[in-house]
């Protein structure tokens, strides 16, 4: 069973690059050189589970962004002729 770390994305890339550092500098001993290896591995995982996650999460909100604009942009039918009217030109919303 895998534990599960409690840590925000921004503390384990702080943690992540420290130990990049460590292990660039080559001051550490073979064992600790590993085992700083097997902890840089466990927090790439985890980052890359959060920008995963925050992934989705964008395109969740995008795809309802959209979802929602299609509706208010549909065309409203006239009362009297049944045909499609169009709506009065607007300026278009971005989010980025």
């Amino acid at each position: 069973m895998a534990k599960k770390i409690d840590i925000s994305f921004e503390q384990a890339l702080s943690e992540l690059e420290q130990i990049a550092e460590r292990l660039e500098r080559g001051q550490l001993t073979l064992e600790e050189s590993i085992k700083a290896y097997e902890r840089g591995m466990e927090l790439r995982g985890l980052c890359q589970g959060i920008l995963a996650e925050a992934e989705g999460k964008i395109e969740y909100l995008s795809k309802n962004a959209s979802g929602e604009s299609q509706k208010k942009t549909a065309l409203p039918k006239s009362e009297s002729s049944g045909r499609a009217v169009s709506p009065p030109p607007a300026e278009e919303e971005e989010l980025f």
